[in-house]
């Protein structure tokens, strides 16, 4: 009907264009944004790139799985809430070195996992056909999906294991992967078995079992189970533990993969995993390398050598995030050579080519380098914690954020009522992107090195310049300095944040990071935030204390110079009780997020904090003895993103005066509420204005 009318007249068809048009810049907001629902926030920029993230732990699945003759990717995002499924991405670029890939699409709608925890599994080529192995949920059965691009994990079977076979899938972390170990042409199991805790029985099976032989030892092990049957109707024998030429475990002080493949190009199975490396490498947390065992014997007896550190200009190769690392050995670019990917816990996907050169026997990989997909949906990364501010100083608001490997990025808002962004960039101080890593964390533990920075964006100082001040992993509070100008922002190095306290410090029971003197360290993984408390013109530090309670650190002028006070518990609940926003100790303490801003209209700026399931709200009524009282009003959002604690931030993006609410999750996406009037506080109501909450606000 509509090509109808446009046909009959030029005119008419003029006035239809420029209605259209008219409408879908007035109203572009509303119509993707405007179902009173929270959202996903989008690039709105066609043909953009952006490297390809699929949330939370990402662990990579090659195969073509549309037919087309190229290699696509399944992924597994295994460590959210919000997320947590398989998805789909599309090679479109073809068998070319470093394709492009369409944005991703959930393989099942359920929120499916493989596995026990949703990442141990593998993709095994058999004569042509490509199964996934994985352990089930309790661990009671090794499965396999069959011809996984035509069936889709719907043609499931158990492998039948030996008794051993089954001690080592009960009672440990496992992946299987089907592999001709041996080179008699029949395909064998090769497993990595991870030290556990190990299985928990009741009953009379509890008793049954106490006396039994099982292999359960308490060491991770490589584990090889010979196939004396044939590929389609498999026998596997007893589980043998797989050693080096000298005798010690193939396993020993590793993050183990089944990695086995022929990396040299000589003929015959080589490892790689992840450890730690020789000790002439002054680089912290050297327990990330990758870890190269070269198969001294043959294709029909293995004997591996001790591992040798990859290295790329004499430095080893290392991926950008330290945690939570995946690997799959697979010829990606199809030049003959054994190249790796890496899934992070950032949800990125990286390439590392295996250039097919040795150095010395050891095959040589350049650095890691993200694949790159369609813009979707807005990502940093993961553990995402945003702030909104006009960076650049063009009239628009912005997002900052930090993310979980410990970077500060800058996402350009580049106009529209539905507003169209850039590629996050990272901050750089000195050409290098910032990396909130402080290289004494935990230094006896081997704890991955984090990053997870959170901060908090304004104007610290008095040159009328947006400064940065950021805590990170380790609770270290830092001041990064703006000396450029108002549209072209420069950071300086960090600065730790000098206290003058009542006495000693005050430092937190439990944290990773260290602090010297009178600076400031607080709880880890928790968000500072600027604002001018008492009204003298300078801006104040708003914390939580070593204790979790939400604080103020007043600023006042001392000799010209600027100096933060002594923190005062200055935020109480309507009994005069201070707020403790986390009553939780240890590694449980810290952990949150907030933000302030006048939620309701009434001209007074309340308190927005992260608190599992998701965000809540708290209504400043005002202060009374100098301290500001909130009123718990319960929960802003009825759907649960966390897993750890999200990032909420204001905004209004679509300038209708009615502040909306931006929350950055675990998965590094962020999504957006675009409320339609200030009456609705929260998406728990309808109708009419929120009611304080029956019960008591808790951090869960």
């Amino acid at each position: 009907m509509d090509l109808i009318f446009l046909r009959s007249s030029i005119t008419g068809a003029f006035i239809l264009l420029l209605f259209s048009c008219q409408s879908s810049t007035e109203n572009d907001s509303f119509e993707q944004y405007g179902s009173n629902q929270l959202q996903k926030l989008e690039y709105n920029n066609p043909g953009m790139l952006v490297d390809l993230d699929v949330g939370f732990k990402a662990v990579p699945m090659p195969m073509d799985f549309d037919g087309d003759g190229d290699l696509d990717l399944l992924i597994s995002e295994s460590g959210s809430y919000a997320e947590s499924g398989i998805f789909y991405f599309e090679n479109i670029s073809g068998n070319v070195p470093m394709p492009v890939f369409r944005r991703g699409m959930k393989v099942s709608f359920e929120r499916r996992r493989l596995g026990d925890d949703g990442s141990r599994f593998q993709v095994s080529n058999v004569n042509g056909s490509v199964h996934v192995l994985t352990p089930d949920r309790v661990r009671e059965s090794l499965l396999i999906y069959k011809n996984v691009p035509q069936n889709v994990f719907w043609d499931q079977d158990e492998i039948d294991l030996p008794d051993d076979g089954y001690d080592y899938l009960h009672n440990k972390k496992t992946e299987w992967k089907f592999i001709d170990f041996d080179g008699d042409g029949i395909h064998d199991l090769i497993a990595v078995a991870t030290r556990d805790s190990g299985k928990k029985y009741r009953g009379k099976v509890a008793k049954a079992i106490e006396n039994l032989d099982r292999q359960i030892d308490g060491e991770s092990h490589v584990l090889f189970l010979k196939n004396s049957g044939t590929d389609e109707d498999p026998v596997f024998g007893k589980p043998q533990r797989i050693l080096k030429d000298d005798g010690t475990s193939l396993a020993e002080g590793l993050s183990l993969m089944p990695m086995m493949a022929d990396f040299d190009g000589d003929g015959d199975l080589d490892f790689i995993s992840m450890g730690k490396g020789q000790e002439e490498f002054d680089i912290p947390w050297n327990n990330d390398f990758y870890l190269y065992f070269e198969n001294a014997g043959s294709k029909t007896e293995a004997k591996f050598k001790e591992g040798k550190v990859l290295l790329h200009q004499n430095l080893p190769i290392q991926m950008e995030s330290r945690a939570t690392i995946h690997l799959t050995a697979i010829d990606w670019d199809k030049d003959g050579h054994i190249d790796m990917l890496g899934g992070d816990e950032d949800g990125k996907i990286s390439f590392l080519k295996n250039t097919g050169k040795l150095d010395n026997d050891i095959p040589q990989f350049l650095p890691p380098q993200f694949i790159q997909a369609e813009a979707k949906y807005v990502d940093f990364g993961a553990l995402t914690t945003p702030r909104i501010f006009d960076w650049d100083g063009d009239g628009l608001d912005d997002i900052l954020s930090g993310n979980g490997v410990g970077h500060i990025g800058f996402i350009k808002n580049l106009g529209g009522k539905s507003p169209k962004w850039d590629a996050p960039k990272l901050l750089e101080i000195d050409g290098e992107p910032i990396l909130l890593r402080a290289h004494e964390a935990l230094p006896n533990t081997e704890e991955p090195l984090w990053g997870y920075s959170t901060i908090a964006v304004g104007f610290w100082d008095e040159d009328e310049l947006p400064d940065i001040l950021a805590n990170e992993h380790n609770g270290n509070i830092v001041f990064i300095k703006n000396i450029g100008t108002r549209t072209e922002p420069k950071l300086a190095r960090p600065e730790p944040l000098p206290v003058e306290w009542e006495g000693d410090p005050q430092k937190p029971a439990w944290v990773p990071g260290v602090s010297n003197g009178n600076e400031l360290l607080a709880p880890w993984r928790t968000s500072p935030w600027i604002m001018d408390y008492d009204g003298d013109g300078l801006s104040d530090l708003v914390l939580m204390d070593y204790e979790g309670y939400l604080s103020v650190y007043l600023r006042e002028k001392k000799d010209g110079k600027l100096v933060l006070k002594h923190p005062q518990r200055n935020f109480v609940f309507p009994d005069g009780q201070p707020i403790l926003l986390n009553q939780l100790t240890g590694k449980s303490s810290g952990r949150l997020k907030f933000t302030f801003h006048d939620w309701d209209g009434d001209g007074l700026e309340d308190l927005i904090v992260a608190s599992k399931p998701a965000v809540d709200w708290m209504r400043n009524m005002g202060k009374k003895d100098g301290k500001t009282v909130f009123e718990y009003m319960g929960r802003v959002l009825s759907v649960t993103l966390m897993g750890h604690t999200d990032g909420p931030v204001v905004s209004d993006f679509n300038k209708d005066g009615v502040p909306d609410l931006l929350v950055g999750t675990e998965t590094g996406q962020f999504y957006y509420w675009q409320r339609k009037s200030w009456g609705q506080t929260s998406t728990m109501t309808s109708e009419g204005k929120q009611n304080p909450a029956s019960y008591s606000y808790f951090k869960r």
